[in-house]
């Protein structure tokens, strides 16, 4: 009955100015229907209020959840909502799937779309555990293994500069000065925390 009455309650859709929009999967259900002994859709698309109040506090509520992760579960969900709606919204934050990004264009034209922090550092991180792998596989012959200086670093590569102890920061040092070729990783690296601090900068001056 409270979920019942917190999904009736058309309110929570009042000054929605930043709309969120991302994915979620239950990795643990099958694709089988209900009918079949399925547990429920395992695909799932999530609008998030992330609106800033006045008192510079962004609200950071779930609004709703659909079934399935297309463009039609966001366009849909955007239509029922309506015009009204659509047009206070001035910010829409997406994950990188198209479908949402078409959805934007198409519904929310007049709104500036942008990529989440989120998914913009997990980007970032990606492409530096990618450019690590193809450099070991290059100068060792193989994948990662234990006492391979890139492979002993997989982790700590994937924290955040202000998080490292000076303990990780020489791991690092001594990883790349293992060979020449390591210096691919260690700009790859040193652009994404650059990157990603200057992204953490814009974001929270424009709140």
């Amino acid at each position: 009955p409270i979920l019942d009455a917190a999904a009736a309650d058309e309110s929570r859709f009042a000054g929605v100015t930043t709309l969120g929009v991302d994915e979620h999967i239950w990795h643990h259900v099958s694709t089988k229907p209900t009918d079949d002994g399925g547990r429920g859709p395992k695909e799932l698309t999530g609008m998030v209020d992330l609106t800033v109040d006045e008192n510079g506090q962004v609200r950071a509520r779930l609004l709703d959840l659909v079934q399935g992760r297309t463009k039609a579960a966001y366009t849909d969900w955007l239509d029922e909502r309506g015009e009204d709606f659509k047009a206070g919204v001035q910010v829409a934050t997406l994950d990188p799937f198209q479908g949402y990004k078409a959805t934007i264009d198409d519904e929310l034209a007049e709104a500036t779309a942008v990529l989440d922090v989120f998914h913009v550092l997990a980007l970032g991180t990606k492409c530096v555990d990618e450019v690590r792998r193809r450099v070991q596989q290059a100068t060792t012959g193989h994948r990662g293994r234990k006492g391979d200086p890139l492979y002993g670093i997989q982790t700590i590569l994937r924290a955040g500069a202000e998080n490292l102890t000076d303990k990780q920061k020489g791991r690092i040092a001594r990883a790349f000065a293992a060979h020449e070729a390591h210096q691919e990783v260690d700009v790859t690296g040193s652009s994404n925390l650059s990157g990603a601090g200057l992204f953490m900068l814009l974001s929270r001056s424009l709140g």
